[in-house]
Parts: structure tokens; C-alpha cells; sequence
């Protein structure tokens, strides 16, 4: 059987954990962007406003207070090391445990062994909300995609006096019930257009889906839709790579608090968002040698000259080295680079990835580099984790960095610094 445990709201209780004054539950509670540009977390008070994810801060700032609600910014510290307490926590009650988001976990349980699957769903929740202080909904079945249809049911607002947040699909009678009073857009793996174009054929609930003809469906939709199909019928038909593992694609990117014409700003955000890029290669034993540098002015500003330009580059060997990425990145910036304009949002992104496990490609006429850490970038990466993200940083990253966005509204680091602890006065 599969388990599905998911956080309520996940960035929102993330930061209502610390400020215990504000009831999950009945206020408005939202968390937004980096930039404290947009909405994205709501909890089920703030969804009641009408406020949907993605809205503009700007827009609901004055509903949200004037109903005793709060806004918090984002720290991405504190969620990532909540999200990793989550997952520790769960996996001492699961087998194959697959950390498929910062909210969700997934893993097996054998029947063999828990007779009681509705009463193991409960103690996982219980044990969830005693350690680390955060709701969950908790959904078993016989496969992935009925599992998430299992934990969609439990956090449903209709339903969850009943469930209590648990809700245990081993039957057919329980699952057609479930499918039959779920719309189509609900299930996981049905996206917006897919489910559109499935309403234009008569189908609108889970159950009609399960119903259908899987060569019926191959033949007009694509074979993503046609394994939810097989996995709605019992068979397993879905495979999740576990975000610890690693990765095809990097990406780093942040709107910035302010626009930035000049390119010495320019290099200063590049150069932090390439030193990411490769940290977070590093941390998956991955090498690239594929880069990518964009840069955007504010599509939301009409009346200003719009700049949108990317440049990508393959490098000659793979490679996780910080300077070495560096090197071709600025040289990217540096082409697509204009003069008068206000740009908004840059990034990097890194592609073509061997992990340090892999064959790596040899080259005919010279020489081939192992893949390898050097002992610099090794020291580097171990004060940085051991005193804190930047304390050694590459000097055109800059010291005052005014791009960045700003943060007031962001929760401390209750769990990540010494000198951000909560403290109780009693």
C-alpha cells in the first residue's frame, strides 16, 4: 500500500508554527514570493477571501488586514529545514520513501505487518503534529495516484470532520465512491487543458476517467494521462525521482527589488545565482556543461522599453567549479547585455548533467578532465555550511547587493540560527 503524507499549507504552518498567535484555522494567513511580489501560500481562511494564488501583494494587502490576517514574506532556509525535519520524520514509519516535494512524501507500508492501516495513517499524523508541530493530511491506497486522491479527500474542507484528515481507500467501493465525487481536474496527473479537453468528451469525474478505454485514451490524449488511467484501475504505473536525488535541469532565478540598468549590478546577480547553481550541483554530486543566462525588464511595465534575451553556452567539459561556471556565465551577460534598459529578473540555468556516477563522454583529440571536486572548492563549501551561506563569496557578488529584494516581511530563521531562536518570557 502506498502512503501519501502532505502538509497543510505548508509555507503558511511553516511560519504560523512560530507565531502561535495567529490561528491556522480561522485567520487569513498568506505567505508570499521572495520579492513579496505575489501570493504563494493561502491557507483555507485566506482562500475564503476570494484570494487567489499568484495575486499581486499590492491588491489584497488591505483585505487580508482589515480581517485580523497576516502576511509573511519568504525564507527559504526555514522552509527547506522544516521540509527536512517533515520528511525524517516520516520516513521512520515508511519503507521506499520518496521525497517527491517540500510538502509531500511518499512510501509503502506492507499489509502483511499493519493490520490496521486507518489506525497507522493516524499515529503518523499524531506523530507529525507532536514533533514538529505542523497538520497533515494522510492518504493510503493501492498506488500513488489513488493515494493522492486518498490525501485529496482527508484535507477536503467538505469532508474533513468525518476523516479527521486520514482517509484510507483499500476497496473498490471506497475508491468508485471517492472517483465518482471528484471532478476530473482534481486527480493528479489531469492538468487544466487535459481536463477541457476531456469535459468536451462527457468525461468530468474520476470515475468516468477510470471507465475509459486505455486505447481510447492513447489514441487521444498521451500516454501520461492513459498510466493515471491504469493507476486509478490499481496498477502501478508511475515512477517519482526523489528530490534528493539528482537532476536534469538547474535553474536559479529572483525577481529584483528594484530594476537594474547597469551591468556592474547585473554581474553582482548573475555572479550569486551562478555560485547557487554550482552549490546545488555539488550538493547532488552532478557536473553541467551546459549553461544558460537570461535576463528580463518588467513585462508588467508597459510603458518602459521591454529587453527579454538569453544566451547559452556549452562548455567544453563538465564541470561543478564555481569559477569555471562563472567565467562563461559572465561572458554570456556580457552579449546579451543592452545599455538603457531597466531590467527586472535575471538567472542562470545549468542543463546537460552527468552525476558523478555516470560514463562520462572522452574526447578524441585531448585530453578528458575526471570529474572531480577540487580540495579549494571543498574547503569553501564546508565553512560556508558550517558558518553560514556567503560567509566566503566570490567578490563580484558584491557587499551591499541593493538589487536584492526586499525582506521585511520574512519569518527569522527560528531553526537555522543561533541568534534568530525564539525566545519565551515568562
Amino acid at each position: 500500500m502506498w502512503v501519501l503524507c502532505d502538509i497543510n499549507a505548508a509555507y503558511v504552518s511553516f511560519c504560523q508554527l512560530f507565531n502561535p498567535q495567529f490561528n491556522l484555522e480561522k485567520v487569513p494567513l498568506g505567505v508570499l514570493s521572495s520579492n513579496q511580489g505575489n501570493v504563494v501560500a493561502r491557507n483555507d481562511a485566506i482562500k475564503m477571501l476570494g484570494i487567489k494564488m499568484g495575486e499581486p501583494a499590492f491588491k489584497i494587502k488591505d483585505l487580508v488586514y482589515k480581517n485580523g490576517g497576516h502576511l509573511w514574506g519568504s525564507n527559504f532556509n526555514l522552509f527547506g529545514d522544516l521540509s527536512d525535519r517533515f520528511h525524517t520524520e516520516l520516513e521512520a514509519f515508511l519503507n521506499n520513501s520518496i521525497r517527491y516535494s517540500v510538502d509531500e512524501g511518499f512510501g509503502c507500508i506492507d499489509p502483511r505487518y499493519v493490520k490496521d492501516t486507518k489506525s497507522y495513517g493516524v499515529a503518523i499524523q499524531k506523530t507529525l503534529k507532536k514533533n514538529l508541530g505542523i497538520g497533515c493530511g494522510v492518504g493510503i491506497s493501492h498506488t500513488m495516484t489513488l493515494a493522492k486522491l486518498a490525501s485529496h479527500c482527508a484535507k477536503s474542507k467538505e469532508w474533513k470532520h468525518q476523516t479527521q484528515g486520514v482517509v484510507v481507500l483499500d476497496s473498490d467501493y471506497k475508491i468508485n465512491w471517492a472517483l465518482h465525487h471528484c471532478s476530473v481536474g482534481s486527480l493528479w496527473g489531469v492538468g487544466g487543458k487535459t481536463e477541457s479537453k476531456l469535459n468536451k468528451h462527457g468525461i468530468y469525474t474520476g470515475l468516468q476517467l477510470k471507465n475509459l478505454d486505455i486505447s481510447w485514451v492513447k489514441r487521444h490524449f498521451n500516454i501520461t494521462l492513459a498510466r493515471t488511467v491504469e493507476e486509478l484501475r490499481g496498477t502501478n504505473a508511475v515512477q517519482l525521482n526523489d528530490t534528493n536525488e539528482s537532476r536534469n535541469r538547474i535553474c536559479v532565478s529572483q525577481s529584483m527589488g528594484k530594476t537594474v540598468a547597469t551591468l556592474d549590478e547585473l554581474t553582482e546577480a548573475i555572479t550569486s545565482h551562478c555560485s547557487k547553481a554550482a552549490f546545488k550541483l555539488r550538493r547532488f554530486d552532478s557536473y553541467a556543461s551546459k549553461l544558460t543566462v537570461f535576463i528580463h525588464t518588467d513585462a508588467f511595465n508597459q510603458s518602459q522599453p521591454q529587453h527579454h534575451q538569453s544566451q547559452s553556452i556549452s562548455l567544453p567539459q563538465h564541470t561543478a567549479d564555481t569559477s569555471a561556471l562563472l567565467k562563461y556565465a559572465l561572458f554570456a551577460l556580457k552579449a546579451i547585455y543592452k545599455p538603457n534598459f531597466k531590467y527586472k529578473k535575471a538567472g542562470v540555468v545549468l542543463e546537460s548533467i552527468l552525476s558523478g556516477n555516470d560514463m562520462q563522454q572522452l574526447s578524441l583529440l585531448e585530453e578528458t578532465i575526471p570529474l572531480n571536486i577540487d580540495d579549494k572548492t571543498k574547503v569553501l563549501d564546508e565553512i560556508n555550511k558550517r558558518f553560514g551561506t556567503s560567509t566566503i563569496k566570490l567578490a563580484s557578488e558584491g557587499f551591499n547587493q541593493d538589487w536584492r529584494p526586499k525582506d521585511d516581511l520574512a519569518p527569522s530563521s527560528y531553526t537555522t540560527k543561533l541568534n534568530e531562536i525564539p525566545i519565551a518570557k515568562a
